[in-house]
């Protein structure tokens, strides 16, 4: 009787999990907010997923590894992605990351293929929250790696015109001219003004907003 209640109580664990994603597209929290669509649709393709209370808190901060994690589950949708193959060029494992850490696989494959060479012979500080200038740096390396998966050049073309943000300067005003200029992934914070706010934490809704902006222009440049 014992084992029969134990694989009921696993199904149903199960099911639950699954809850959360089959319904992601119904989140309660996410009403008049700028990103909704945007989140519903990233839910649908699974890029990010919600809570067993059906909501997706659309303000919480997102961290380094967090970011990480969803931006390669939003490549998976359009290519095949080994996170455990191993790296074309040397690198130096990150300090802070143990390959006992839920993330450890996606950080490894990130460190040699999105994040900044610069940065890998120290830490990643996976539990920091990502700044939003940080995401679309990501992004913008993020875009490129698709593209040349694809067998694409890895230019990005712009194809809207590039917005000029009163709040930032030298590599941010460059890296935000060039991704507002694609589909929009740089945007003005919650969609309204003419600030990026660059060194404030991505929240969860323009962080899916924005996976979701890259993914579809990857796919939809075909040069």
């Amino acid at each position: 009787m014992s084992k029969k209640l134990s694989i009921i109580t696993i199904a149903t664990t199960i099911w639950m999990g699954l809850t959360s994603v089959s319904l992601a597209e119904k989140f309660t929290d996410i009403k008049d907010n700028p990103y909704q669509k945007e989140i519903e649709k990233a839910a649908q393709i699974l890029i990010v997923s919600g809570f067993r209370d059906q909501t997706f808190r659309p303000q919480d901060s997102v961290t380094r590894e967090q970011a990480i994690s969803m931006i390669i589950d939003g490549l998976k949708t359009l290519t095949a992605i080994n996170v455990n193959e191993k790296p074309t060029r040397r690198v130096r494992p990150f300090l802070d990351v143990e390959a006992s850490r839920w993330s450890a696989s996606k950080i490894n494959w990130a460190q040699w293929n999105i994040v900044p060479e610069g940065t890998a012979t120290g830490n990643f500080r996976p539990t920091d929250y990502v700044t939003r200038a940080e995401l679309l740096s990501f992004l913008r390396r993020s875009a490129e790696v698709l593209k040349a998966k694809l067998g694409r050049e890895t230019i990005l073309n712009a194809n809207k015109t590039p917005m000029k943000f009163s709040d930032v300067s030298g590599y941010n005003q460059q890296l935000t001219l060039q991704m507002s200029a694609y589909c929009g992934i740089a945007s003005p914070l919650n969609e309204k003004g003419n600030k990026f706010a660059p060194n404030q934490p991505a929240k969860r809704d323009y962080t899916a907003a924005a996976i979701l902006r890259t993914i579809n222009c990857v796919q939809n440049d075909q040069n």
